[in-house]
């Protein structure tokens, strides 16, 4: 009897094991789902100029007073459109603290993805007397921004999100 009773034991083990992943990888991936940020984003976009011409390739960041900051990259014609956190587009309703930056160029490169790691060539470095190699660096790597500093480091620029469509042109002076 206690031979029987342990191997009715043993066969119900595999189908409470089963039971338990059966209730429980729902709740894990209900867990990892993104049901529960339910943020409310209002859609944003603009055009930017500077002098009155369009301004290319800047990044315009609208940082609210809580949570995460929106982002765009404005197009040949000046125009942009926010995008938030996992590609969702809009920003957080509430008010914003905006800058607007110039945008590094994008290159082929960037946007491919192989997972080779970029190799420099020798002759990027010059020689240091203490053994080290030194980066030689185009002039113009550290070329001043051309969007003034009072649209960027020094920005006061504040706009008021609200639920909807809101556009925000912004007519920069480059003096």
């Amino acid at each position: 009897m206690y031979q029987e009773t342990k191997l009715t034991l043993q066969a119900a083990q595999p189908r409470r094991v089963l039971t338990l992943l059966f209730l429980t990888v729902p709740l894990v991936c209900l867990g990892c789902s993104r049901g529960g940020d339910d943020i409310k984003l209002a859609p944003v976009s603009g055009v930017v100029t500077m002098d009155g011409k369009p301004l290319t390739n800047a990044v315009v960041i609208f940082s609210p007073q809580k949570g995460n900051p929106s982002s765009g990259r404005t197009d040949s014609s000046g125009n942009y459109t926010l995008t938030y956190r996992d590609q969702l587009k809009g920003a957080v309703p509430g008010p914003h603290s905006i800058t607007i930056i110039t945008a590094p160029p994008e290159s082929p490169r960037q946007s491919e993805d192989s997972g080779v790691a970029e190799v420099i060539p020798v002759d990027t470095f010059a020689s240091s007397d203490q053994g080290v190699p030194k980066l030689k660096l185009p002039k113009d790597t550290f070329k001043k921004d051309p969007i003034p500093e009072r649209y960027n480091s020094k920005s006061e620029l504040k706009k008021e999100v609200v639920e909807g469509k809101n556009k925000f042109d912004f007519e920069l002076q480059s003096k």
